[in-house]
């Protein structure tokens, strides 16, 4: 059985002002052309679909879309619900999916209940998915204990997550493809800083060891850094997203995993670059090094941009955008200045001549007329109350 397992899409995310869905876009028509032409047998998507709970008409388009190619290729897929998705809307979107054979799961349920999905891959074959979507904290631990105890808690959250999927496993079957698919963080998983911080952290987590021994492969999604979970064995993997999020994934290379996997025998997973993102990119320099860049930098897809100054430069920012319209974040970078010992004022100096001389210690610059004016203000009115 030869399995795609992708994840963390986010579609509709918007991003410094910017849509990046005709990014994604691209991406999921891409990796559509690559299901049909390598034969797949079947997609795990492991969570975060959409970018929030009630995500655009033009992203569940887009997801819609994808997930269509795949029905008229007769690829099944299974869906689970991330930190991000809305799980009621996710599993009502299912009942109409399923015509074009995706299989959703919004929260966590029982063997008996949906949470073990039994389905026949395209090549025949019968596959048992342990299906586990982002578990909120709520729902597994007391409000009495989080409330009054968070090592306990957090302890009783991780204990969850391994009985969960302990449960789901033992429907597994001896002449099936086993799988398990989940989105939670993994302790000892590195993420990237663009992940949602709510449950990240190895004090929210699920351990190695709570994942299934007796999976051939476990799926996992919720952190956007493609990498395999050392101490869970060779077989279980972070997709990752497909596309860099934020600038902390600047130089990632992004990619999905593709599994070759027969009943009873361990899995092969190679990694498979997407194709169609856009690069980010991080630069610093003086401004005239940025303007002998401009070429280079016009290459990435978006821009963030520190500017090293001698003194601050009036409208830094729209001069960048000028030359670089790919730029989202300007930063100028000045000098650290010396901690010097203000000198001191006599109490009678006047209240104005305290902010020139703070305003010339800290930027090195008299203050704007304009700027002594509204202190002034500001000051008449503190008076006043």
């Amino acid at each position: 059985m030869r399995i795609v397992h992708t994840s963390d899409w986010h579609a509709g995310r918007i991003w410094k002002s910017r849509t990046r869905l005709p990014e994604l876009r691209t991406v999921l028509g891409n990796l559509a052309t690559f299901i049909e032409r390598e034969r797949i047998d079947l997609v795990l998507m492991s969570g975060d679909v959409f970018d929030g709970t009630s995500p655009a008409a033009e992203a569940e388009r887009a997801v819609s879309e994808f997930f269509m190619r795949l029905g008229r290729a007769k690829v099944p897929s299974v869906v689970v619900a991330g930190n991000h998705d809305s799980p009621a809307r996710l599993e009502a979107w299912g009942l109409l999916a399923e015509f074009v054979g995706v299989r959703t799961l919004g929260l966590p349920k029982r063997r008996t209940d949906g949470g073990l999905i039994e389905l026949t891959a395209k090549n025949g074959e019968r596959a048992c998915i342990a299906a586990v979507p982002f578990a909120p904290v709520g729902r597994l631990v007391e409000a009495l204990t989080l409330a009054h105890d968070e090592t306990a808690a957090r302890q009783l959250y991780a204990d969850a997550m391994q009985r969960i999927f302990a449960h789901l496993a033992e429907g597994f079957r001896a002449d099936a493809v086993n799988l398990a698919v989940g989105h939670s963080h993994v302790s000892g998983a590195k993420p990237t800083g663009s992940e949602r911080v709510v449950t990240l952290g190895d004090d929210w987590a699920a351990t190695p060891q709570s994942l299934p021994s007796t999976a051939q492969y476990v799926a996992l999604g919720h952190i956007h850094l493609p990498q395999r979970v050392q101490a869970a064995g060779p077989h279980t993997e972070y997709a990752g997203s497909p596309m860099q999020l934020d600038f902390g994934e600047v130089g990632q290379v992004k990619s999905f995993a593709l599994v070759e996997v027969t009943p009873g025998k361990p899995p092969r997973v190679e990694r498979v670059p997407y194709e169609g993102g856009v690069e980010l990119g991080d630069w610093t320099g003086t401004l005239p090094e940025l303007e002998a860049s401009v070429d280079r930098l016009s290459a990435f897809g978006f821009l963030r941009v520190r500017v090293s100054l001698a003194a601050p430069i009036p409208e830094l920012n729209r001069r960048v955008r000028q030359l670089l319209p790919n730029v989202v974040v300007v930063d100028a970078v000045l000098p650290e200045l010396e901690p010097d010992r203000p000198e001191p004022v006599a109490a009678s100096t006047a209240p104005a001549d305290r902010f020139r001389a703070f305003h010339q210690r800290r930027h090195q610059r008299e203050p704007e007329h304009a700027a002594i004016a509204l202190f002034n203000e500001l000051y008449a009115l503190a008076e006043t109350d």
